[in-house]
């Protein structure tokens, strides 16, 4: 591994394990809950981070600046067997970061139980900070040197999805899509956004899967997570509501799908792509 900047006393890669045994907030009624997941290695990419640059209690700003955030901008799960685990189980969650530099944070999270792939996920956060207090709408990406300054990096994050993004197609319809259906859904401040008063990066994939229940399961059942990936764009304001039409492809024994999640007046937030299989219970 590669380091992009030089960090005091970190010369091999960083890396973190745990052992949860699963109880009621780990599980849904088909495995394990893929919301507590995004959390848990959500909440372990950003103490990676913390760890990497010694700041666990500063942030990653200076004192007296706005602070800074690690936004994430990609999310994936891939290998996903969340239906192989049951109430006592012990999973096992190893951590790493793959890259880091000034402006970017990749890290990667393989859970396991009894030596059996659960998920693989892979995260990249960018730093970002608000150019208006109190604004969501203004966060801007920075680059954040080794001892914490930010300085901008760019005026605002890309909207739209670059050349690389192939896989994400923006407002565009796939040749083998069919449109499923649009709804509005209206993210609650208690549930749906972070201490830091943004929206929540796991909000975005469970307003998805709210979607695709009213508008797959409750014809068709239980499905259980195979694979996943998230681009996100940018965020929303404590009240707003969110766009979500969802595409999909695929037969009856599998529901794969691609949600675009956007403001009313059609700015594109974030893109999500599942693909499930039937749930059978063991």
């Amino acid at each position: 591994m590669g380091l992009h900047m030089r960090l005091e006393g970190v010369d091999t890669p960083l890396t973190d394990t745990s052992r949860h045994v699963l109880g009621m907030p780990h599980l849904c009624p088909s495995g394990l809950s893929e919301n507590w997941l995004w959390k848990e290695v959500g909440h372990r990419h950003w103490g990676l981070i913390a760890k990497a640059f010694g700041r666990a209690k500063a942030g990653f700003g200076p004192t007296g600046e706005p602070p800074v955030y690690a936004a994430f901008r990609r999310i994936s799960l891939e290998g996903g067997n969340l239906g192989g685990v049951r109430e006592n189980s012990a999973l096992d969650v190893r951590s790493t970061i793959t890259h880091l530099s000034e402006t970017r944070v990749i890290s990667r999270h393989v859970a396991a139980c009894q030596d059996r792939l659960v998920a693989d996920v892979a995260m990249t956060s960018v730093f970002v900070r608000r150019q208006t207090e109190g604004v969501n709408r203004s966060i801007a990406r920075v680059r954040v040197e080794s001892r914490g300054h930010a300085m901008s990096a760019f005026e605002t994050p890309p909207s739209q999805p670059s050349g690389t993004d192939h896989v994400f197609l923006g407002h565009a319809m796939g040749a083998n899509e069919r449109e499923l259906g649009i709804m509005i859904i209206e993210p609650c401040p208690y549930l749906d956004f972070n201490g830091a008063g943004l929206l929540y990066f796991s909000s975005f994939v469970a307003a998805v899967d709210r979607v695709e229940w009213h508008l797959l399961g409750k014809h068709s059942g239980l499905f259980a997570t195979r694979e996943r990936r998230a681009l996100f764009h940018a965020n929303i304001e404590v009240g707003d509501c969110l766009t979500v039409r969802m595409l999909a492809s695929g037969d009856e024994a599998t529901c794969c799908h691609r949600a675009l999640l956007s403001t009313p007046d059609g700015k594109l937030l974030a893109e999500v792509i599942t693909q499930r299989s039937q749930y059978k219970e063991r």
